[in-house]
């Protein structure tokens, strides 16, 4: 796993390079103290595999070099570190593209899990991130999602939106449940369209609202 790290503060990010240099399987490549110095160092190296990013940085931040790297290095992951936990910024990022957001008061053990994740594919937000957006109003659901029991989801739907909800893969859910990835989209498309949402953070909030986790 090639990373770079992005974080303004060189304490910091010196501390966090040398964090997560000590996981098994990591490599860290170089450390930036701003977004534009990240795409200046993909476009010589572009084969690194994650990029580990504060969010308010001088020059470019990590919304905006989510931005870039989702149209410029779309093959890039990207997982965003900080202490913003404001549901909004949350929102942000998701609405950007991160496809990790987790706090700078996490254990190690969760930057591990959230970075191993993310380089197979997966989303990963960490559980205060998870419950802020449970406990936000901005993400609206339609009257009938208020009432789940009034909605039509069938067993084979929960048992995709359970899975959804604990970060498996499409390809993980149709591996456990013995069903084609194709299945698995269809199903959570239907599950968007049954709920209201529009997004898989709108499914996953669901899931956390009515305890099907």
């Amino acid at each position: 796993m090639r990373i770079l790290i992005a974080e303004d503060h060189r304490i910091l990010l010196d501390s966090l390079a040398l964090l997560l240099a000590s996981i098994e399987g990591v490599e860290v490549v170089s450390k930036h103290t701003n977004g534009k110095q990240v795409l200046t160092a993909l476009e010589v190296d572009p084969t690194i595999d994650l990029v580990v990013s504060d969010v308010q940085m001088p020059v470019m931040g990590g919304i905006e070099l989510t931005l870039q790297l989702r149209q410029r290095f779309p093959q890039v992951k990207i997982c965003l570190l900080t202490v913003a936990d404001q549901p909004e910024a949350i929102k942000e990022a998701i609405r950007a593209g991160a496809d990790g957001y987790v706090l700078k008061s996490a254990e190690r053990h969760e930057l591990e899990t959230a970075l191993k994740l993310v380089t197979k594919g997966n989303k990963f937000y960490s559980e205060q991130v998870m419950l802020q957006l449970a406990n936000d109003t901005g993400i609206e659901f339609t009257p009938d999602a208020e009432k789940p029991q009034k909605i039509a989801i069938t067993q084979r739907e929960l048992d995709v939106l359970k899975l959804i909800a604990q970060e498996y893969s499409g390809t993980q859910i149709a591996e456990k449940l013995f069903i084609s990835p194709t299945t698995v989209e269809t199903h959570r498309k239907h599950l968007m369209q049954k709920l209201g949402v529009q997004t898989t953070i709108g499914l996953v909030k669901y899931a956390i609202k009515y305890n099907l986790i």
